[in-house]
């Protein structure tokens, strides 16, 4: 991968660690909340509500983790092409 970028390689595996840690934490939040611990005036609907917006703060921590990923790997790819490029430039 490039060289340069490893901040971006440190932080797309911390957006993959929040995700999975978000995920946990209102999985655990819903059935918390579902059974009745939050306290007698929480309703139960409240439960699918914290478990869709934890899925999609999971899913847009991950996007955006694989979208580094991606961009990094678009980057070693075009490191490579530039290289055996210029490497039959000089061939010649």
């Amino acid at each position: 991968m490039c060289k340069q970028f490893k901040v971006l390689k440190i932080s797309s595996v911390i957006f993959k660690v929040l995700a999975w840690i978000s995920a946990v934490f209102f999985i655990v939040v819903t059935f918390i909340v579902l059974l009745g611990f939050g306290g007698p005036d929480t309703p139960r609907i409240a439960s699918l509500v914290f478990l869709l917006g934890g899925g999609l703060y999971f899913l847009i921590l991950f996007s955006i983790s694989e979208g580094i990923k991606l961009l990094l790997s678009l980057c070693a790819r075009t490191d490579k092409i530039i290289e055996l490029l210029e490497g039959k430039s000089t061939g010649n």
